[in-house]
């Protein structure tokens, strides 16, 4: 402990830059936050830019500083301290910018893929973010809505509300696993990929780092991580009502409010959101809707300035989630008891008629959530210190058909939950002008995950049911961490970073049904290491170096397709890419490329002969890819919007797992051949407006066509396992008048049908193959207030 607090004191001392620390927020004449404003010390060269909601720090030579705050659009303002050391500023608009025909450059999104306020532009990662303007404009209200932004990322849902499907750069999450990204909300991690699941409203930024974060954001990291950090508590009074209508009796209602209870001292926020839908894909057997979903959101957000240097923020949340589940589709003419008849084969490549939904239940699941943190944050004269505490508990339940036709002979019941503990202490510098920039802390995680899986199984002899458990257990992680991450300018234009983070785990399961007890430790160092070179002032060129990991853990049984614990992952990764931007800025491209060397991939089987599901490795694989992201302002009222990612995932050792009978799984034999789950391609291009008619009026229209690329759905890559391509068109267009605004929207709108998931009966003793219909054309109105 001595020798940790030397190392503060001695890292605060050595980077002593000025006396005088202020905190402001930016804002407009609305009160909504203006990310990425120039806030500089008047005659100096002293400055730093607004995050995504407006805040800012910034070290001053003195009380009576001036401070020139300047933002496209928006006139610039001198602010005179006189000894204040917290301002708010508010920008009033530059009226002759709404008149004039000259064609400004993108501005820069203000983003936190390393924990520090920076322009994504100037950020040596492979980042794509939006912030409260952009994601209001796309009509973003989930990750599923974002991921089509993003190029080498794809996100699905099967099954029941909170399973779910993402693969980033190759890399896919499988069933009863975790994801691969870490999942951060308000600088706080959440251990539950279900929660990737929940409605985005509210919010000031969604970014996706691509590539292993490890040593910024910890385990299971291994392909990246989605930041989300919602809307700040305000200053001043601001309300927001907004109701919606849709095709599939979809209805939404929303409320949003902020201001001060005590001025500059104690400020609030809440935001509560209702959405429920009938569903727009009908069982034919049962004549009824199968995709219905009720959702209940509300967050609540309380900050108290105990002094210009001391804060503390407390947040809960609460979601109650309802759905369909259960409704896989299924061969219409096939038929399972009839030799020489096409059976239960069913074509990858959905189209009207050769496909239905027909099981004889009515699948339901339901997702509840309990979210809430604090977090105290004290600024010494050159460091800030951090604890975050959370507490993080989530419940789901799935009740549905197994045999997914509408004959009466298995069902599926599961009953699963997440109670997770969090604490983290962080220290960071704050001198936004040192050569040497560093954060360094300590991390505490336990997670207890409960599973509960059985269901009756029809005897075809007597045409009996009997109840059949497939999984009783409770699993636990205990994770100690330490990390560190430091960046040094060693000139101008050449940065060198490093970082780490050595996670201590202990893993443990009481398996209920077997009368159990497993355990095992596991120690791993993720190192990352990253170089950049600024070649000129819009020409950035980067090297990343980082290593991922992902835990295992236990399977419920051993059986021929899987062993009784499964491996950790980890990978390799190097990445070579560019930002650049021309044009005045009105030319954005950027691109990299990525090599993984993977060690331990997980997948997932079902064995229906054994009634197990499981996890398995294989000993190794690679991905390679690349991807280019861009942006191009044609004319001051129109932008196109263009990127595109390509993955090719490979296994290079099958291995061999299984064994309960003697009889293990050799899957060698798919060496060579692509590995299940990951999309080869994707891409999407897009057209934004956004036209000022007059002061009052304005016009802003978003149009996006999103194509994924062809996918394997088995190791055996056979043509008849595989998905073609297909093309999905989303577009929204709203009109603003002063305060209120009203906004049509539409989502697949070729009604395009797809397969989030497919699976193949005779690789897990099936006489069926099953498939998950994306959801059809969707679109609807939203009218909404601001006062």
């Amino acid at each position: 402990m001595k020798i940790l607090l030397t190392i503060i004191v001695l890292l605060s001392s050595a980077l002593t830059y000025a006396q005088i620390l202020v905190r402001g927020t930016v804002v407009d004449s609305q009160a909504e936050p203006l990310p990425g404003a120039t806030i500089v010390e008047k005659d100096t060269q002293n400055g730093v830019i607004s995050d995504y909601n407006g805040d800012f720090e910034i070290s001053v030579s003195s009380e009576d500083a001036s401070l020139l705050v300047s933002f496209v659009g928006f006139q610039t303002q001198e602010v005179l301290l006189s000894g204040n050391k917290q301002v708010s500023i508010v920008m009033p608009q530059d009226i002759s910018s709404l008149e004039g025909v000259e064609v400004t450059g993108f501005m820069g999104v203000i983003g936190k893929a390393r924990r520090r306020t920076a322009d994504i532009q100037s950020t040596p990662e492979s980042v794509t973010a939006l912030n409260a303007e952009g994601l209001s404009k796309a009509g973003v209200t989930d990750i599923n809505s974002f991921s089509t932004l993003v190029p080498n990322m794809k996100f699905n849902t099967a099954q029941a509300v909170g399973i779910n499907f993402i693969t980033v750069r190759g890399i896919p999450q499988v069933r009863n696993g975790d994801a691969p990204v870490a999942f951060v909300i308000d600088g706080v991690t959440i251990p539950d990929p279900a929660l990737l699941n929940q409605e985005l409203y509210d919010l000031a930024l969604v970014e996706v780092v691509k590539g292993p974060q490890g040593a910024l954001y910890g385990k299971n990291a291994i392909g990246g991580a989605i930041n989300i950090y919602t809307l700040d508590p305000s200053n001043t009074f601001s309300n927001k009502v907004r109701v919606g209508y849709g095709n599939g009796n979809s209805r939404l209602s929303q409320a949003i409010s902020s201001g001060s209870i005590l001025k500059d001292k104690l400020y609030f926020r809440v935001s509560t959101q209702y959405r429920e839908t009938d569903g727009l894909l009908t069982n034919d057997f049962l004549d009824e809707k199968v995709d219905f979903r009720r959702d209940i959101n509300l967050r609540a957000q309380l900050r108290a300035e105990l002094s210009s240097r001391t804060s503390i923020v407390g947040s809960y949340q609460y979601f109650d989630l309802d759905g369909g589940a259960a409704y896989y589709s299924v061969n219409p003419t096939g038929n399972l008891f009839e030799p020489g008849t096409p059976g239960g084969v069913l074509d990858p490549n959905p189209k009207e008629g050769n496909n239905v939904i027909v099981s004889n239940i009515l699948g339901e699941s339901d997702m509840k959530n309990h979210y809430s943190y604090l977090k105290f944050e004290h600024l010494f004269e050159n460091m800030r210190f951090q604890s975050i505490s959370s507490y993080n508990k989530v419940k789901r339940s799935t009740f549905g058909d197994f045999d997914f036709l509408e004959f009466n002979d298995f069902t599926q019941n599961e009953r699963t939950s997440t109670q997770t503990i969090n604490q983290e202490f962080r220290f960071q510098n704050l001198n936004a002008n040192a050569k040497l920039s560093w954060d360094f802390g300590g991390f505490f995680q336990n997670v207890e995950e409960p599973l509960y899986q059985d269901g009756l199984v029809t005897d075809f002899d007597t045409f009996d049911q009997f109840n059949v458990v497939a999984a009783d257990v409770v699993n636990e992680t205990r994770t100690f961490a330490f990390f560190g991450f430091a960046e040094y300018s060693l000139t101008d234009k050449f940065l060198v970073a490093a970082g780490f983070r050595y996670d201590i785990d202990r893993l443990t399961q009481d398996d209920l049904l077997f009368d159990v007890n497993s355990s095992r430790n596991n120690n791993e160092f993720q190192p990352k290491v990253t170089l950049s070179y600024q070649s000129a002032e819009n020409i950035l060129f980067f090297a990343n170096y980082g290593k991922g990991y992902r835990t295992g853990g236990f399977n419920p049984a051993t059986t021929d397709l899987f062993d009784r614990g499964f491996k950790d992952e980890t990978t390799n990764n190097y990445e070579l890419g560019y930002k650049t931007s021309w044009w005045n800025n009105r030319f954005i491209f950027n691109g990299s490329v990525f090599y993984t060397d993977y060690q331990n991939q997980q997948q997932y089987i079902l064995d229906l002969n054994e009634f197990f599901p499981g996890i398995y490795n294989y000993d190794e694989s690679r991905i390679i890819g690349f991807e280019v992201d861009s942006r191009v302002r044609l004319t001051k009222w129109l932008d196109i919007i263009a990127n595109y990612g390509y993955t090719d995932a490979e296994i290079i050792a099958g291995g061999s797992v299984g064994g309960a009978d003697g009889n293990a799984t050799d899957n060698e034999q798919y060496n060579g051949n692509k590995t299940p789950f990951v999309p080869v391609s994707n891409y999407n291009l897009g057209l934004a407006s956004n036209v000022s008619i007059n002061d009052d009026l304005i016009f802003k229209a978003f149009v996006n066509w999103n194509n994924t690329g062809k996918t394997y759905w088995h190791e055996s890559n056979r043509p008849e396992h595989i998905s073609d391509a297909y093309n999905l068109l989303d577009s929204r267009f709203s009109l603003g008048y002063k305060n209120w605004e009203f906004a049509l929207w539409g989502r697949n709108l070729t009604n395009t049908q797809y397969y989030q998931e497919f699976s193949i009966g005779e690789f897990f003793g099936s006489p069926e193959d099953v498939g998950w219909r994306g959801q059809p054309r969707a679109f609807g109105a939203e009218l909404a207030v601001k006062f």
